[in-house]
């Protein structure tokens, strides 16, 4: 199933996702050309309190998805005419993990540096804001001072369920489905933060990009097999394959979940599969440009960059 949250204008959009707690996203069901309009199903729906995380309200309440089946005919509206927002509006926690070895090793290398040994052993992620989110066909729009745009191909996983100090069973159980996720960088404003030794966040936190639908994990038999693919203007930059993750989903949640509560809408990123950003390839986005994103069965994400005004 292909849940997603949508406005039937570009205004309507850009204002809601502008506000602290955006309530106004409609959530649907993409099946082909069509969106099936479930937000009267989604009405009084709560997770812990009042959610503008409508998709994934549903696939934790099923008895409301039992009596979608049973609504004839379902509004619908021509997925062309529909402006998406991100599956999950506001993430109660927005983790993005490191888990690509030669993402990892490019990377630290443009910095002089080696790879950590115990980068091998445990799942090191990071905290990104959920109040910075943009979703499929938004023009993304970059800190102005900024000279080095960079994207980052991601896949995205959604928590389904809450989870404290899981194990391996619990930890895959607990995952609801998979988006994509375009981790946009600031490199020269990250590279700053990077030398004082506390993370990447100042070059990260202006924008996230999730979309263009959350896909329920009963489509994606084995995540590990997704192909990832990432074009600017048309012209492929980056390819590669989820399964060369070193550390799995599941043993992020193990991980994370060990010092943390998890919750139903939590986002974890898998961190940028090798090659794709334009860091390790030494070419940078320019405002105007648009970038395309690619996983097998999970869709295509496109969004234009700009600079804020």
């Amino acid at each position: 199933m292909k849940l997603c949250q949508f406005y039937l204008s570009d205004a309507e959009r850009t204002a809601d996702l502008r506000r602290r707690i955006p309530l106004a996203a409609r959530v649907g069901i993409v099946e082909g050309d069509k969106v099936l309009d479930l937000s009267k199903l989604a009405d009084g729906l709560e997770l812990d309190g009042p959610t503008p995380n409508m998709a994934v309200a549903l696939l934790v309440h099923p008895e409301r998805l039992q009596a979608f089946r049973r609504m004839t005919p379902p509004p619908a509206h021509d997925l062309s005419a529909v402006f998406l927002a991100p599956p999950v509006l506001r993430p109660p926690q927005f983790m993005d993990f490191y888990a690509f070895e030669q993402h990892v090793r490019t990377a630290r290398a443009k910095r002089g540096l080696d790879i950590e040994p115990l980068w091998f052993e445990i799942p090191v992620y990071y905290n990104t804001t959920p109040y910075s989110l943009y979703g499929h066909g938004q023009t993304v729009l970059y800190p102005r001072e900024e000279d080095r745009l960079d994207y980052e191909l991601e896949l995205g996983c959604v928590i389904g369920r809450t989870v404290r100090n899981a194990d391996e069973k619990t930890a895959r159980d607990a995952i609801l489905g998979y988006t994509i996720f375009n981790d946009c960088s600031a490199r020269s404003r990250q590279q700053k933060a990077m030398k004082v030794g506390l993370g990447p966040s100042p070059g990260k936190d202006f924008a996230s990009v999730l979309g263009p639908w959350l896909v329920t994990k009963d489509e994606v038999p084995d995540y590990g097999k997704l192909n990832m693919r990432a074009f600017v203007n048309g012209e492929k930059w980056s390819e590669g394959v989820a399964g060369r993750m070193q550390h799995s989903f599941e043993s992020m949640i193990v991980y994370a979940s060990r010092a943390r509560t998890l919750y139903p809408g939590d986002v974890i990123g898998s961190g940028t599969v090798g090659g794709g950003c334009g860091l390790e390839l030494d070419r940078f986005l320019k405002p105007g440009d648009v970038v395309r994103l690619e996983i097998d069965g999970l869709g295509i994400l496109e969004n234009r960059v700009d600079y804020e005004s």
